[in-house]
């Protein structure tokens, strides 16, 4: 295979996949009809399943049972990566590069080496540079009859419109908490209280889940919003160090940040029961200030500023809010 293949490819048997049926229905009637169109497009929020669906579409497709039984020669070949009839190209650093859409051309002027088809699997094509989208383009409009392409997006908009109308769109929908619940614990070991929470943080991403039980990150979150309740300056300088340290997971804390911000604020206004699950609501009045003041901290990310420094800045200021907003409820309530 090529690109960069995992050492174990996470393909499952169609029945063992939760929370997408409309997208395993859709492609159980293509595999029942042998209608295949050469391309097909995935489109929705990572970690609810895209590539877990797409490798198992490939694996039904190699198997020498018809039904990704992941025990014959070609699922398991397909498993270890080392079926070579399926090509997977990941990003070559940040981009999939021209060069990388080249080898793959020039792979599929042969017919498949043991299949019926050549099956090739882009897991992020938001990466692909501009050369190589177009040079992608040409395969997509003049595919050899035997390959079948599936790329995988969060969103449409992040491809030329010439690849996405050459493609079979799937739309996948973020997970049910009650599904996410469930893989936690069955798939994998989770305790029922933790579970319980990741499920509600994770937005419809088990994915999502996962990572946050793996960083830590709810555990930050805590330690953020006792930072701007106590208000202690060696704390907030402490935890200013703490937040660059996080590196490539800044924005998924910041992001938790502003769930947490949306959930308060929702409960303050009677629409749903706060989530005992996250830190203490803060102040009502710091709210709204504070999401505006967060939502700019993406394009700071992005900037290459001194983090450690706007870091300090963002909790000095967030901090004297909610301490000026626990004094005016104070003093109304005096």
């Amino acid at each position: 295979m090529g690109g960069s293949v995992p050492e174990q490819l996470k393909a499952l048997p169609f029945e063992e996949i939760q929370g997408q049926p409309r997208a395993i229905s859709f492609l159980e009637r293509v595999l029942e009809t042998g209608r295949l169109a050469h391309a097909y497009l995935f489109v929705g929020p990572e970690g609810v399943g895209r590539e877990t669906i797409a490798l198992s579409f490939f694996m039904r497709l190699v198997c020498a049972e018809g039904r990704g039984c992941g025990e014959c020669l070609p699922c398991r070949k397909f498993l270890k990566g080392l079926h070579p009839d399926v090509e997977i190209l990941s990003p070559s650093g940040k981009n999939i590069r021209i060069e990388q859409i080249r080898e793959l051309e020039a792979k599929l002027h042969f017919r498949p080496l043991e299949g019926e088809r050549r099956l090739v699997l882009l897991p992020k094509a938001e990466a692909l540079s501009r050369e190589a989208a177009n040079a992608l383009l040409k395969s997509l409009e003049e595919p050899p009859p035997y390959a079948l392409f599936i790329l995988i997006t969060q969103s449409t908009e992040a491809l030329l419109p010439t690849i996405v109308s050459r493609c079979q769109v799937l739309r996948l929908r973020p997970l049910p908490r009650e599904v996410i619940k469930r893989l936690l614990t069955e798939r994998f070991g989770k305790l029922p209280e933790e579970a319980e929470g990741l499920s509600f943080l994770a937005e419809g991403s088990i994915g999502r889940a996962l990572f946050l039980s793996e960083k830590g990150l709810l555990e930050e979150l805590f330690r953020f919003a006792k930072v701007l309740s106590e208000g202690s300056p060696s704390q907030l300088v402490s935890f200013a160090e703490t937040i660059p340290a996080l590196k490539d997971d800044q924005p998924l804390f910041w992001e938790l940040v502003l769930l947490w911000l949306r959930r308060a604020l929702i409960s303050y206004l009677g629409l749903s029961p706060y989530p005992a699950v996250l830190p203490p609501r803060p102040p009502e009045g710091f709210i709204l200030y504070a999401m505006r003041r967060i939502a700019r901290v993406f394009s700071a990310l992005e900037a290459n500023l001194n983090q450690e420094l706007w870091t300090i800045s963002l909790l000095n200021d967030l901090t004297a809010r909610w301490q000026a907003e626990v004094a005016a409820e104070g003093a109304r309530a005096a």
